[in-house]
């Protein structure tokens, strides 16, 4: 419970060159001093392998889980390289043993300096104390990528520095379900969960001040000011909310601003939650938006309190950004994709370039359907005014033709045949249907063009 308190490594995988140490404190009420008292800690690096990082966090604790299923019997903790990667999750290659060596190393160079925030269970007070967290560790490579050598005997072991196994000796301890911290995605709701699984050891409902929290018991850079310690605590507040571990709440609640530049953060613990898995999601009904989120893979009480906070136009527009970021399977969304969606809402996210929402897709459908639709009429028009166009032709022909004698009939024949196309006058001759197909075309041609000339009024009719 006491690595719990404070921070003992960076949140981030890497350091800037030359950063050797981290400097925490807090203040507290200590009962039995009737007054409040302020706490510290430093964290030194050697020259040689610097600061623990959010990976050499999870070696400590897997360091940790190791004693426990010895029952902390002794400072010596015999074990194999294969089985703390397995213990881990870690994947079984090269790297990871290399990487594995190089954060024991690590471990081994660090120097913790407690000030008035050591708790010495046996006295129940809070003291000083300076100590390394490994005091020796032996790594035998041989026979190493297998749990056990063929004998059965472990072929490494690491001693726990005494001054923090005798705070494990005297049960400064409390479970912690490792399977869900490892479950965990980000550095931030790693840290977070630590911490606040020993702060609700008492109490479900928490209030801290927001930059004590972000800076020295989650470990954020103090370069950051109010806003960006709260976009980067969301992101791991909302992981937690999502795994069913918080309580699900909207910024409003969440944050209180006490004084300009002064913030409070409230956390509370979910009222359920299985140790080993998150919630079942159940079906829900009613409103269509809670629906749509978890269907988008958020948890139920989390779209609810979601769908309360937020206008039901905002969650519906980051729905149409999340969608169309999925589909393009942008990195923004494949490491946590309800967690994104989520922090999108509430913070208002602005879509990348390129973005075309939902209702901005379906205007230009419909546009472009109006469009086919209007080509269409106007074919339609233009095919129908042909038709009668033609019908009119036709008719007005017919009149003429059966207005003349057969003499005059013959005579405009005649006419006919010899105003015809040389092409067309080939066609002529014989008794065929295309022949009679050939002079009726030529007399309609030379009667339209008679009337067309010196009858424009039968046209009109």
């Amino acid at each position: 419970m006491n690595l719990a308190e404070f921070p003992l490594c960076a949140l981030s995988h890497r350091l800037p060159a030359g950063v050797k140490t981290l400097h925490f404190e807090d203040q507290i009420w200590d009962q039995s001093r009737n007054e409040h008292i302020t706490r510290h800690l430093t964290v030194t690096g050697s020259d040689a392998y610097g600061l623990p990082t959010a990976l050499d966090d999870e070696v400590l604790l897997g360091l940790v889980q190791l004693s426990r299923q010895r029952n902390f019997a002794d400072r010596k903790v015999p074990f194999t390289r294969y089985q703390l990667i397995r213990l881990l999750g870690w994947r079984d290659d090269t790297k990871t043993y290399d990487r594995l060596e190089e954060s024991l190393n690590r471990w081994t160079g660090v120097t913790l300096y407690y000030r008035n925030a050591w708790r010495d269970r046996q006295r129940k007070c809070w003291v000083d104390e300076k100590f390394h967290v490994i005091d020796n560790v032996w790594l035998c490579h041989r026979n190493d990528s297998r749990p056990d050598t063929p004998s059965g005997a472990p072929t490494s072991a690491f001693i726990w520095n005494e001054v923090l196994y005798r705070s494990f000796q005297a049960g400064n301890l409390k479970a912690l379900d490792f399977e869900f911290f490892k479950g965990l995605n980000s550095a931030v709701a790693k840290r977070l969960y630590r911490f606040l699984d020993k702060r609700f050891f008492r109490r479900h409902r928490l209030e801290f001040d927001l930059k004590e929290l972000g800076w020295n018991h989650v470990g954020l850079s103090r370069s950051y000011d109010a806003a960006s310690l709260k976009r980067k605590l969301r992101t791991g507040i909302l992981e937690l909310e999502q795994k069913g571990y918080l309580h699900p709440m909207g910024d409003s609640e969440r944050f209180r601003k006490v004084c300009s530049g002064q913030w409070q953060v409230l956390l509370s613990k979910a009222a359920l939650r299985s140790e080993n898995r998150t919630p079942t999601k159940r079906a829900p009904e009613g409103n269509p938006i809670v629906a749509a989120l978890v269907e988008r893979g958020v948890a139920l009480a989390v779209a609810e309190t979601t769908v309360r906070d937020h206008a039901p136009e905002k969650i519906l527009r980051q729905m149409g950004v999340f969608d169309w970021l999925v589909a393009r399977k942008d990195s923004k969304v494949s490491r946590n994709p309800p967690g994104f969606l989520l922090s999108a809402i509430q913070n208002d996210y602005v879509p990348p370039a390129g973005f075309i929402s939902p209702d901005e897709i379906a205007r230009i459908e419909r546009e472009q359907q109006e469009q086919r639709d209007q080509a269409d009429q106007r074919k339609q028009d233009r095919a129908k005014a042909e038709h009668e166009r033609d019908q009119n032709r036709h008719q007005a022909i017919r009149r003429f033709l059966d207005a003349l004698s057969p003499r005059e009939r013959d005579e405009l024949e005649q006419a006919a045949w010899k105003s015809a196309a040389s092409l067309q006058r080939s066609l002529f001759s014989g008794e065929g249907s295309l022949a009679k197909a050939a002079k009726r075309a030529a007399l309609e041609t030379h009667v339209w063009r008679l009337l067309k000339e010196s009858a424009p009024a039968v046209l009109r009719d």
